[in-house]
């Protein structure tokens, strides 16, 4: 096949991997499988062929390109992971793909050149330097050369960004050079005046790249800092002139002048944020041109707010609408974009005010008439909002993800200085007593309204008095609100934001206005009764919840009574019903704050419960949903009375079990859901035994459930469900007989039990399978008697093959609760079986201690240690009771060293002993504990004795009658009792003391027999001195 032709099936094939026919799709992704492992130099060939010639379709060149970014992991070099081979493209290919991929860089359209500088940084990542050592140079040439199109400066520059990112390392970018070579590229083409704006907007994006290298820098390496020092002063005075040459002509109406700004501010925010002590000669300039351009920028913005986004002709606003999405990696819209410039202004006006700590009053009116000036609420959020008042809950609780204008500017003025915030509110004052009549000029006032609201939200502390009357203030809001005159279905946005400032105006006046709280808000929930129907003044509704929230940070709910809870309650049932995902984790967020006024009273009726699972099961994949829901729940049934917990449960388990019993799904969400809220409603009153007819059915359905169900999340929650009902109720599980087949409630959980400790389970399916064993054994061992040995036997099993840590640690907590009530019975046992071949305790200790760093938490290490500590006896010494160790096992391959469990045991405590000591003052054991089958060297304990102990004989060498007596000499015999929460170090001082002085289960063999000098060295060191 000649070349033509190998170019046209290329082709073809390109398009059939395009092809929306999926039997099509298929086959071609086979051929092409097939073609890159026969023939990778040919394909690869082909595909940048294709990609260069611009007679062909866009999409079938870039489908080629990439195409060329997915096997080039794969077939280009071993260096990369995913490298299959057999062997990597060969030197001449790789030369013809790397010189064809920079001629890319080039192409007019945006995205070739965006692919293309994929594959180039992918391929840079494994062979620059070594094989591709021009790459830099060639992108320098590039940029600089005066031949070189507009296209292929913008495209080398893009390049270099990438490059910077993921390529070049700090060595290369201070020591290497780089960066030296690079500002000097940027400035070059930033000080051309014949250069476009759309290569100055790349040069600056490159600039930006550079900005965490300089953050990062390391100044311990020698010359980094005063090359920090000197460079960083003459970035900022470049990119500040660059700026200042597009302010010097009218640039509003260019959408490419308003990214060239967007990037200047972004670096000079950067910068004076990271380096303002180098930079504060600059400040002063910089807020000047910063006001300069946004007066003029904000006049433009406006007019965006107050119109309808989807009806603006942009192109008849700006000059270069084409260009400037024909410009773009990722297309971006119009809007979006000046307002992320505008936000960006804002923040670079934050920074600046806190670095000058500006508080004079004609500055900050002149800032605060630009700020109003873009605070207009949009004329889109106006219709988003009345169209469905979801998307007000969202942005007033701080939910959207998109960049908001309101956001940057709420965040600087709940920043600003304590005079400045003075000043701004006086002002603010000023301008609502101005406005006259409110609802003609609501517009306005909702947004001077918005702006006092953020003054409020600035916790600093106030400096003097306000120049209005603080409580005439409150009763007039309050009145505003009240007689309904500024409650309007039309236009609900001034009465949602009065309703909004006022939790936030008593708050930030909490020293004269606190008392008033509960009763402003007792007076805006009288408003409620007047907002119409369900289907009426959602908005307004929505704010009076979200309030609540602010009411709550300095007003205790029970302040409220029940009539505001009543109030409250219906307000929720109202708007959940048209509520979506964010409202519903704001309703259940406010649901706990109205719970805490008074949840007996909740507890009267099933509604209040009904209505958290009603919202909570809209969206039962939401994890955040479900714990606030789960939050709820626990806060309702929290010290009730059992008839009330019992009516509770009588009415929620059936509607919960209805659902198990109907479901057909491998895997559903919702019974997942269910599930765990069976759960969490046993775990709240545990004190209190469910009616009997709601365990029996209970028990029934969940056990019948994980007999049946296959799917392992499914299994785990059912599992954890089973084990809260026979922990809360094991008197009722004890007496269960099955109707159907007669089988006994101990039965059943046996049968269950069997089918976990089952190969065919997950470890994910059993996490909780050692929390049911322990619970059968603690409720019920007279009962299962017979079984037991088999039960553990099966479990040690599963521990040994288990590969989840949760799942391991869950059934290593078994044999730490047998050893402590059987420890001699449970040594033996586990020595009397055999599992591949060696003894269950070989196989079960080596796991146990491999298990125990990554096991370290707070808890589980304090399970371990009490093993030993809670006043039983450590297992008695089993002479054939021996185990291999890991690293001894490494080192001879045909001698073994023996240790003792009891021994091994010791060796853990006591490493475990070092890491706390080792933690110091820092608390909770943070260290990481050392693989305990090595010898534990301790050579980095501090060998001197200057201390004044010069009477204590050779640490590593004395024996245990002399480290007895010197522990007698403490008065150190009575062992100490930690607190409520045992501290570590103090419970594994006072177990080795005991050990000591009591040689308790023949410590002093262990002692003597089994710790090397440095271990006693270390015992003696941390009794006598810790």
């Amino acid at each position: 096949m000649d070349s033509t032709e190998s170019l046209i099936g290329m082709r073809r094939l390109l398009e059939n991997l395009l092809s929306p026919d999926n039997s099509v799709r298929i086959q071609s992704e086979l051929e092409f499988k097939h073609f890159m492992e026969s023939d990778a130099n040919s394909l690869s060939y082909l595909l940048i062929q294709t990609a260069l010639d611009d007679s062909l379709a866009l999409a079938t060149r870039q489908s080629a390109l990439l195409q060329i970014k997915r096997i080039v992991p794969l077939v280009w070099s071993p260096a990369f992971d995913k490298f299959v081979g057999p062997t990597p493209i060969n030197q001449k290919i790789k030369g013809i793909l790397r010189n064809s991929l920079l001629k890319l860089v080039a192409d007019p359209d945006s995205k070739i050149r965006s692919s293309a500088s994929y594959a180039i940084v992918q391929i840079a990542a494994v062979d620059y330097p070594d094989e591709w050592p021009e790459l830099l140079g060639h992108l320098y040439d590039s940029t600089t050369n005066p031949d070189s199109s507009m296209f292929n400066i913008i495209g080398s520059l893009s390049v270099l960004q990438e490059i910077f990112d993921d390529v070049v390392t700090d060595q290369q970018f201070f020591e290497g050079g780089v960066a030296i070579q690079v500002l000097k590229t940027c400035e070059t083409l930033l000080q051309n005046k014949f250069n476009s704006a759309e290569v100055k907007v790349e040069t600056l994006r490159l600039l930006k790249s550079l900005c965490q290298s300089f953050d990062n820098a390391d100044f311990d390496i020698n010359g980094r800092e005063q090359f920090c020092n000197s460079v960083i002063p003459q970035i900022y005075q470049l990119v500040i002139s660059t700026s200042k040459n597009v302010s010097a002509e009218p640039f509003v109406n260019s959408l490419t002048a308003w990214e060239l700004k967007y990037e200047t501010y972004y670096i000079l925010d950067y910068f004076m944020n990271s380096f303002s002590n180098l930079l504060e000669s600059f400040a002063s300039a910089s807020f000047n041109l910063l006001l300069q351009d946004f007066s003029v920028q904000s006049e433009v913005y406006q007019q965006l707010l107050m119109s309808d986004i989807d009806t603006i002709e942009f192109d008849k606003i700006f000059t270069d609408v084409k260009q400037f999405y024909s410009s773009q990696r990722e297309r971006k819209e119009p809007y979006p974009f000046l307002t992320t410039s505008m936000s960006k202004e804002v923040e670079f006006m934050q920074t600046l005010i806190e670095i000058q700590n500006v508080d004079n009053p004609v500055h900050l009116s002149n800032i605060l008439d630009l700020l109003a000036h873009v605070s207009i609420l949009p004329s889109s959020k106006i219709e988003d909002y009345n169209s469905d008042f979801n998307q007000f809950v969202t942005d007033e609780s701080g939910l959207n993800v998109e960049i908001a204008i309101r956001d940057s500017i709420r965040e600087l003025l709940s920043d600003i200085n304590e005079n400045a915030n003075h000043i701004l509110i006086d002002l603010l004052m000023e301008k609502l007593n101005k406005l006259g009549d409110l609802k003609a000029n609501q517009l306005k006032a909702e947004t001077i309204v918005f702006l006092l609201s953020c003054c409020f939200e600035n916790d600093d502390t106030i400096v003097q008095a306000p120049s209005f009357d603080l409580e005439k203030f409150l009763n007039s809001s309050l009145n505003l609100l009240l007689s309904g005159y500024i409650v309007s279905e039309e236009f609900q946005f001034l009465a949602a934001r009065f309703i909004l400032m006022i939790p936030r105006f008593l708050f930030k006046f909490a020293n004269k206005c606190k008392q008033f709280g509960v009763s402003a808000f007792t007076k805006i929930c009288s408003v409620i009764s007047k907002l119409g129907g369900v289907d009426d003044f959602f908005i307004v509704k929505s704010s009076i919840l979200i309030s609540l929230q602010y009411y709550n940070y300095f007003i205790r709910a029970k302040e409220f009574g029940t009539l505001v809870q009543n109030e409250l309650l219906g307000l929720v049932t109202q708007v959940s019903t048209e509520a979506t995902e964010d409202t519903n984790m704001t309703l259940l967020d406010v649901m706990t704050i109205i719970i805490s006024i008074d949840n007996l009273e909740l507890t009267k009726n099933s509604h209040t419960i009904e209505l958290i699972l009603t919202i909570g099961f809209k969206n039962d994949s939401n994890f955040t949903m479900s714990s606030a829901m789960f939050e709820c729940i626990e806060d309702i049934l929290k010290d009730i009375p059992k008839p009330n917990y019992d009516d509770i449960v009588s009415f929620v388990f059936p509607f919960l079990l209805q659902k198990i019993v109907e479901v057909k799904e491998e895997y559903s969400s919702d019974i997942d859901l269910c599930l765990q809220v069976l759960g969490s409603f046993l775990k709240v009153n545990s004190s209190y035994q469910i009616p009997g007819e709601i365990f029996y059915n209970t028990f029934s359905v969940i056990n019948k459930f994980i007999l049946v169900c296959q799917d392992d999340e499914l299994i785990q929650s059912s599992t954890e469900a089973l084990i809260e009902l026979v922990r809360h109720s094991p008197e009722l599980c004890s007496k269960f007989i099955d109707p159907e087949t007669k089988e006994t409630g101990i039965q059943i959980l046996l049968r269950n039990t069997a089918k976990l400790l089952s190969p065919d389970m997950s470890d994910r399916a059993i996490v909780k399978l050692g929390d049911l064993v322990n619970l059968l054994i603690t409720n019920f061992n007279q009962s299962i008697g017979s079984y037991l040995d088999e039960i553990l036997r099966a479990l040690t099993v599963r521990l040994v093959h288990a590969t989840e840590v949760p799942t391991i640690e869950n059934m290593i907590l078994i044999f730490n609760a047998l050893t402590i009530s059987q420890p001699s019975s449970t040594i033996n046992f586990l020595k009397s079986f055999m599992i591949d071949g060696k003894p269950a305790l070989v196989k079960v200790l080596p796991l146990w201690f491999q298990a125990y760093e990554v096991m370290r938490g707070y808890d589980s290490i304090l399970s371990n240690v009490r093993i030993v500590v809670d006043g039983d006896p450590l297992p008695q010494q089993v002479p054939d009771g021996i185990i291999v160790t890991r690293s001894i096992a490494k080192r001879m391959s045909i001698k073994y060293k023996q240790i003792p469990a009891d021994a091994k045991i010791v060796s853990l405590l006591l490493e475990e002993l070092k890491n706390e000591i080792t933690a110091g003052d820092h608390g909770a054991a943070v260290g990481h504990i050392r693989d305990v089958d090595n010898d534990n060297d301790y050579d980095d304990v501090d060998d001197d004795d200057d201390d004044g102990w010069e009477d204590v004989e050779d640490l590593g060498r004395q024996t245990l009658d002399q480290l007895k007596d010197y522990v007698d000499e403490q008065k150190s015999l009575k062992r100490d009792r930690v607190g409520n929460n045992d501290d570590m170090k103090e419970l594994l001082i006072s177990f080795f003391k005991e050990c000591t002085v009591q040689n308790t289960s023949n410590f002093e063999d262990i002692y003597n027999q089994f710790m090397s000098d440095n271990q006693r060295k270390l015992l003696s060191e941390y009794l006598l001195f810790a």
